[in-house]
C-alpha cells in the first residue's frame, strides 16, 4: 500500500479550472451588461412652444360721483 500524497490530484485540478471559468464567465457577463448603464435621471421636460394670445389691457373705467351708495 502507497502513503497518500498532498500533492491535488486530476480531479481537484478539473474542479478549480471549472470554478475558474464559471466565475470568469459571470464576473464578464455582469461587466458587459446594460443594466448599470441606465440613466436613472428622466429626461428634463421640453420647453412649450406653442405661444399664448397676447391679450391688450383694457384700463378700468374711472368711479366719479360723491360716492353714495343707492
Amino acid at each position: 500500500m502507497s502513503a497518500p500524497t498532498n500533492q491535488p490530484g486530476r480531479a481537484t485540478w478539473l474542479r478549480a479550472a471549472a470554478v475558474l471559468a464559471i466565475t470568469a464567465s459571470v464576473t464578464l457577463a455582469a461587466a458587459c451588461s446594460d443594466e448599470d448603464t441606465v440613466d436613472t435621471v428622466p429626461p428634463a421636460w421640453p420647453t412649450p412652444t406653442v405661444d399664448l394670445p397676447t391679450v391688450p389691457v383694457v384700463p378700468l373705467p374711472s368711479v366719479s360721483g360723491t360716492g353714495d351708495l343707492p
